[in-house]
């Protein structure tokens, strides 16, 4: 069975790109006006990302053919993402963030009528890579967003029996552990946004967004769509 590898989390990614935000502080004494020229065209940019999600609920076929609706929780994202502007109002930028969710819901019995409620939590990471067209060639100017991406999940499987694993290790000897089996899906996705992204130094960039993405998760009917709020902060060169 394949292990998946655990990604570093969230919370210490944000911490360490938002730390370094007290190198910008001494610059910003004196801030330039928010709606004065600027040049953008030739700089990149690396910030932390900060994202709230909120999903429709996903309709799939249980395990005896019945309709199965499931509920994820909403949830926060946290990581990093790189811009490059070849332009003064156009950018290509990825993003990447990572976090945990939880899905619920109940799973109708074959005979009796009754159900099975079920909870799980999962692992989720997402990339995407989007184009940015910023409206006005100012400090503060209003954007808008569109790309593409993908999203992987990765749930353990509590229900089922561990799964006993062992190795001879030529120092210690025999190694064993026992886990729940895994179970984890990647899904295309894609997305658009709105929000407003404020140049406050030469080095010091924030973004305030608020958007949707869609996928199909794999087994289920139709598109799910994940309503989000992302609040960007980092630095320009």
């Amino acid at each position: 069975m394949k292990t998946p590898v655990r990604l570093p989390d969230s919370a210490a990614t944000l911490t360490t790109l938002f730390a370094a935000v007290a190198f910008a502080l001494p610059g910003m004494a004196q801030i330039p006006n928010a709606f004065e020229g600027l040049e953008r065209t030739g700089k990149m940019e690396i910030y932390g990302i900060g994202q709230f999600l909120s999903s429709s609920d996903l309709h799939f076929n249980g395990p005896n053919g019945q309709n199965v609706t499931a509920k994820m929780d909403d949830t926060g994202l946290g990581g990093f993402g790189l811009a490059y502007h070849f332009s003064d109002f156009f950018s290509v930028h990825g993003d990447f963030m990572f976090g945990n969710a939880t899905f619920s819901g109940n799973v109708p019995l074959e005979t009796g009528g009754g159900s099975v409620f079920y909870k799980q939590d999962a692992f989720i990471h997402t990339g995407r890579f989007n184009i940015d067209y910023n409206i006005i060639n100012r400090r503060i100017t209003p954007f808008v967003t569109a790309g593409i991406g993908y999203q992987y999940t990765e749930v353990e499987l509590e229900n089922l029996p561990p799964v006993n694993t062992c190795w001879w290790d030529p120092w210690w000897g025999w190694i064993c552990y026992s886990q729940h089996p895994h179970a984890w899906q990647t899904d295309f996705t894609w997305n658009a946004g709105a929000g407003i992204r404020w140049s406050i130094t030469d080095s010091l960039i924030v973004k305030v967004m608020g958007g949707a993405t869609w996928l199909e998760y794999d087994g289920t009917h139709g598109i799910t769509t994940q309503l989000e709020g992302v609040f960007s902060i980092g630095w320009s060169f």
